[in-house]
């Protein structure tokens, strides 16, 4: 998404502090929440029997992405200019930790006048720290992060983020094969939500999700309350994906 000078660019772009308030979105378009989300009783579930497979079968943690279109990816980039870009692929690479959440990576890379281009969004494994009045301490950074059950079929949804912005993750089906050629698969797709442009640095003892004002706010209703698949909140859709394995992905 970004390489080192284009982000030393955004920075020296940035011309003013600009406030995002509680529920409050930027200046993306707001997308309508669709939908009902329901966690069982007992605890979240955890990703949905995938037959045994390993990951080494037909599908791997790539996996093919389409974006929504040419200038939806452009407003993603930001920070220059796409000539013909092509080769868009999703990478994600999830570890289950303690209560049943995902934390790792997702990438999103493409390739665009003879360069190969990377975003590394994460969602770390340890809890955040106690640090003068923030709130949440001690929770898992990676909190929003796992599957339930909406619609009568297994789902995920999580918050992911770079230095530039955040992305969600959206798995809206997982499909068991059962046929030893590759296992089980997952299809959904990705929103994005670029920080506004600002001199404030973002606080390096909470991911966005857990910030509650100003220009580094990326929550989301939907996806902190499990209540739609659609985030809303600012959130635009940048594409979707299909193919990737269960198993692989979801470890």
């Amino acid at each position: 998404m970004k390489t080192l000078n284009s982000k030393l660019m955004i920075l020296l772009a940035a011309f003013s502090l600009i406030g995002v308030g509680c529920g409050s979105s930027n200046s993306f378009e707001t997308l309508s929440d669709s939908g009902t989300g329901t966690v069982p009783d007992g605890g979240i579930i955890v990703a949905p029997d995938n037959g045994g497979n390993t990951g080494s079968g037909t599908y791997t943690n790539q996996a093919a992405f389409t974006p929504v279109s040419f200038t939806e990816f452009s407003n993603y980039v930001a920070v220059h200019a796409l000539n013909n870009p092509s080769n868009y692929k999703v990478t994600v690479n999830l570890t289950q930790i303690e209560e049943k959440r995902y934390a790792g990576t997702v990438k999103i890379s493409y390739t665009d006048a003879g360069q190969n281009y990377e975003a590394t969004f994460s969602a770390g494994s340890g809890r955040n720290v106690k640090y003068y009045d923030l709130k949440d301490s001690g929770t898992l950074e990676a909190n929003f992060n796992y599957w339930y059950v909406s619609g009568g079929k297994s789902v995920f949804s999580g918050y992911f983020q770079d230095a530039y912005g955040s992305i969600i993750l959206i798995v809206d089906n997982a499909v068991n094969q059962g046929d030893g050629q590759g296992g089980g698969y997952v299809t959904g797709s990705i929103y994005y939500k670029n920080f506004a442009q600002s001199y404030a640095t973002q606080s390096p003892y909470r991911k966005c999700w857990f910030i509650y004002n100003g220009p580094y706010d990326c929550r989301a209703g939907a996806v902190s309350n499990k209540s739609s698949l659609v985030p809303g909140d600012g959130y635009r859709k940048l594409g979707t994906f299909t193919g990737l394995s269960l198993s692989a992905a979801f470890k």
